[in-house]
């Protein structure tokens, strides 16, 4: 999902004055674009293609199956429709326009740019291409013989670039797939997320901070400050580029994969529109209904969460260090230790066994899973570092389990279970600020509740031992501190889900829409 939200509230949208004026704008635009649309003749596409305009042959990459209630929507406030037209400028044009606004348009990265030498393009793709194609081998494919194959890269497959070119899009602009060809290969590159990654900034890669400027819907101009530096990925598959001299100049919008609810458009309905959470529900997830999560079979009253290390970089921890305000109680079904308050406890693996310390003192040794509680209090996690203020470490709800890795026995596990409510409670200040408001942050317990136990469902992670992870391989999961709005939103959705023909609803957010939302097949 999932990813971190840029938070910062200026410039706000003058809302309009009643539910009624809402609808009533709202019906006129749609009867403006149903006559633009029929003057034009449009025929509606899901997906624009330049394969003849590149001269080169089609490939045989499935489409995923379609999603009934992850459709794409239009979040822009005027006259425009979807894109069926395959003219690259046009893209470019929509790209660069600073005027257009949308819900969502008061984050600063509703239109972003940036800049690159021919030089720096170059060693870019030769660097991540490589990287995408091991991580992901079926979603790069070679020109060889007149077909695209799949086909293991050597070092610096591309060479010298000779053409950069989109080869199709979604009728929302996100770009599906992005021709590479340099004196080494050809090459397709397929899916939003990995042409992001093989244009990432990575300042070790390009060799320079490049900074990312942005702009906000209707201002006419992009931000004196950068609202990016050297990023890994870019901000969105949403984007446009062209050479002048021996630069490359790209121009995007939005940020994230632009899928199902955008976060700043749910702050845009509900702050300046008068949406209130079952509108924006409505809206962002078409045809799905509110439910609670009890009548769903197949769902406990808790969620085990897999605790990444710092910066969530890895689910597998070197050691695991803890201590609490009250006694704490270490237990499996051989082994039982209470400490005092404030007693500093480590794990650590030791010839496939878990070691237990309690103030640097060896207490224990078990091969077998370790249950950690402490009723009283709120854990605190010494060997992780988030980004909490309100204390030094990250400090949870509910028990621990430390178990040894399931993939490398040196390295321990770690899981948190804790009741789906709380779990909220260290969810949403993490996806979502608290200055969106009540409504806003209802719309985000409900979504992330429903993404969770989605997920739950899946049982995705059932050989590691739990249901979801703490990082945006889920959804972020208590990265800063508590608050009291987030908890008013959770207690008055509570148990509130999404369900579409009687399943859970895989609810996909992201934080900034580029004037239109993406259907989900042409995403993953």
């Amino acid at each position: 999902m999932k990813k971190a939200i840029i938070v910062v509230l200026m410039g706000m949208l003058i809302g309009c004055s009643s539910q009624e004026v809402r609808k009533t704008q709202e019906e006129h635009i749609s009867k403006s674009e149903i006559k633009k649309t029929t003057k034009k003749k449009i025929i509606p596409v899901e997906r624009v293609n330049f394969y003849k305009e590149n001269k080169v042959p089609k490939d045989n990459f499935p489409i995923a199956r379609e999603i009934g209630y992850l459709r794409g929507i239009k979040e822009t406030r005027d006259n425009r429709t979807f894109f069926y037209e395959n003219n690259e400028k046009e893209f470019l044009n929509f790209y660069k326009n600073l005027n257009i606004k949308g819900y969502g348009d008061n984050s600063y990265y509703w239109r972003w740019k940036f800049n690159l030498s021919e030089k720096e393009v170059n060693k870019i793709l030769n660097e991540n291409l490589c990287k995408v194609a091991e991580k992901r081998p079926r979603e790069v494919l070679t020109y060889s013989k007149g077909e695209w194959i799949r086909k293991k890269l050597s070092k610096n497959p591309v060479g010298k670039l000779k053409k950069m070119a989109v080869l199709e899009r979604g009728k929302s602009g996100v770009i599906i797939k992005l021709l590479v060809e340099g004196t080494r290969g050809k090459y397709i590159v397929i899916k939003e997320q990995n042409i992001r990654t093989i244009l990432g900034l990575k300042k070790d890669v390009v060799g320079r901070s490049v900074e990312i400027y942005g702009s906000k819907g209707g201002s006419g101009e992009y931000t004196k400050f950068p609202i990016s530096t050297n990023p890994w990925l870019l901000p969105s598959g949403y984007f446009a580029f062209e050479e002048k001299g021996d630069r490359y100049y790209f121009y995007g919008g939005g940020y994230g994969h632009g899928v199902g609810m955008s976060q700043w458009g749910v702050y845009d309905l509900t702050n300046n529109f008068n949406y209130n959470y079952k509108d924006v529900l409505k809206r962002y997830y078409k045809g799905a209904k509110l439910v609670n999560a009890k009548d769903i079979k197949g769902i406990g009253e808790k969620i085990r969460v897999g605790i990444m290390t710092t910066g969530f970089r890895s689910l597998e921890h070197d050691k695991v260090v803890m201590e609490a305000g009250r006694p704490m109680k270490i237990y499996n079904r051989y082994i039982s230790l209470e400490t005092k308050s404030r007693d500093r406890v480590g794990f650590v693996s030791e010839n496939g066994r878990i070691e237990i310390y309690v103030n640097h003192k060896l207490r224990a040794k078990t091969r077998y899973p370790v249950k950690v509680e402490c009723p009283k209090a709120m854990i605190s996690l010494l060997s992780v570092k988030r980004h909490q203020r309100k204390f030094y470490y990250p400090t949870y709800r509910g028990d621990f389990e430390i178990r040894l890795s399931a993939t490398n026995r040196d390295k321990l596990t770690l899981i948190n279970e804790i009741d789906i409510e709380r779990y909220l409670y260290q969810v949403l200040p993490s996806e979502m600020p608290e200055g969106f408001g009540l409504e806003a942050l209802k719309v985000q317990a409900i979504a992330a509740r429903t993404y969770a136990l989605s997920d739950y469902k899946k049982n995705r992670y059932k050989k590691l031992g739990f249901h979801i992870t703490d990082s945006t391989q889920s959804q972020v999961y208590n990265n800063l501190d508590e608050n009291k709005t987030s908890r008013e939103a959770i207690n008055a959705t509570k148990g509130e889900v999404l369900i579409y023909k009687d399943n859970l609803v895989d609810a996909k957010y992201y934080s900034t829409s580029s004037g239109f939302g993406a259907n989900a097949e042409n995403i993953w």
